[in-house]
């Protein structure tokens, strides 16, 4: 499937969504549903923005990028590829790429968009089931992304070396990441005591002295990718032991459940459940266990009331967590099981029995 042809694939889809709802056009902005659209293309300058400096437009007979003349030249050249996208051109100081609506004749038309606009209908939730299922060419994408994330992740475990602040440990993540063309909207160190008070240690001056946890959320060509791994420098402790033995069953219970077909509350039920089962019935309640990803970190963080079904394929990234221990890899869900995308082979492993066979979980890297 070429390019051209995926971004066809994806602008049908679009307008089924359109035709089922009745509305005359679809406005898409924000960096993973740009993404998505275009087979890969980035519209974001500034990553604290999720929107970014063009949109795309589609009605029942029209595929129109809206920019500014800032970025028009660079997105055809490096961001659209070669399908045929009519596009409308707004002066910067005219009021950017959202001045071009009027351009493309849409006023006064039902508007769905994935930004606040006054008089659009919001994007809801039901968005996400189209997005859902992966093309060939997104898990394409999608495995080398994760090989990628992996290598830069091991590199990362094995450079890292006591003394480091957290700030340092970070940045040997992120360095490799950029190196290979990876942004990291998620950076996350804990050493040592951090990593078991706080759920999402934002990395600190602290410096490591035994233990450290590292933690990426990663994207490229708009698909995420995240994952976290655990070294200690020298034997880890029995208790440390323990809790990650435990985290790693809880995750394999939610990695056994995952299977095309099902609903994603039950793969939570099943997380829950594995919590209770090894002793810790209530810290699913201090962090969010994860859920459905693909061209968001997660598309939504899910919980036992999720009626959703897992498509043929679709991502996911779960995060069981217990103090000091997580375990998380993002994988893909498809007719014969799972894949482990962010799998790091060079790293240990243990094998944990789950109701789905035994999986292979990531192990603490003992330096």
């Amino acid at each position: 499937m070429t390019r051209a042809e995926e971004i066809a694939a994806k602008l049908a889809r679009a307008r089924a969504y359109l035709a089922e709802r009745d509305l005359d056009a679809l406005l898409l902005a924000t960096a993973g549903n740009f993404a998505w659209i275009t087979g890969g293309g980035e519209n974001q300058v500034s990553i604290a923005s999720d929107t970014g400096v063009a949109a795309v437009l589609v009605t029942a007979d029209r595929a129109v990028v809206l920019c500014d003349n800032i970025e028009a030249e660079r997105l055809g050249e490096e961001q659209l590829g070669e399908a045929a996208w009519e596009r409308v051109v707004t002066p910067w100081y005219e009021g950017g790429y959202l001045a071009g609506l009027d351009r493309a004749g849409v006023s006064g038309r039902r508007l769905a968009a994935d930004l606040p606009l006054p008089d659009a209908q919001p994007l809801g939730r039901d968005w996400l089931a189209v997005r859902a299922p992966l093309l060939p060419p997104e898990v394409e994408r999608y495995r080398a992304l994760g090989r990628d994330v992996a290598i830069a992740m091991t590199q990362a475990c094995l450079h890292l070396r006591p003394g480091l602040s957290e700030h340092q440990a970070a940045a040997l993540l992120a360095g490799t990441l950029r190196d290979l063309g990876i942004a990291a909207p998620v950076l996350l160190a804990a050493a040592d005591e951090r990593a078991a008070r706080f759920r999402h240690p934002l990395p600190t001056a602290r410096r490591i002295e035994r233990y450290a946890m590292l933690v990426a959320g990663a994207r490229r060509h708009g698909l995420h990718v995240s994952v976290t791994r655990l070294v200690h420098f020298g034997s880890p402790p029995a208790e440390l032991q323990r809790r990650h033995a435990a985290v790693a069953r809880i995750d394999a219970a939610f990695l056994a459940a995952t299977r095309v077909g099902a609903h994603v509350g039950d793969v939570v039920r099943a997380g829950i459940a594995a919590y209770a089962a090894e002793g810790w019935p209530d810290d699913w309640r201090h962090h969010h266990q994860g859920g459905p990803t693909g061209y968001a970190g997660r598309d939504y963080r899910a919980t036992e009331a999720d009626a959703e079904r897992i498509a043929d394929p679709q991502a996911f990234a779960w995060n069981p967590t217990l103090p000091g221990v997580k375990s998380e890899d993002t994988v893909l869900a498809h007719p014969d099981g799972l894949d482990v995308l962010s799998a790091t082979p060079d790293l240990p492993t243990t094998v944990v029995a789950s109701a789905a066979g035994p999986i292979a979980r990531p192990g603490i890297v003992e330096r």
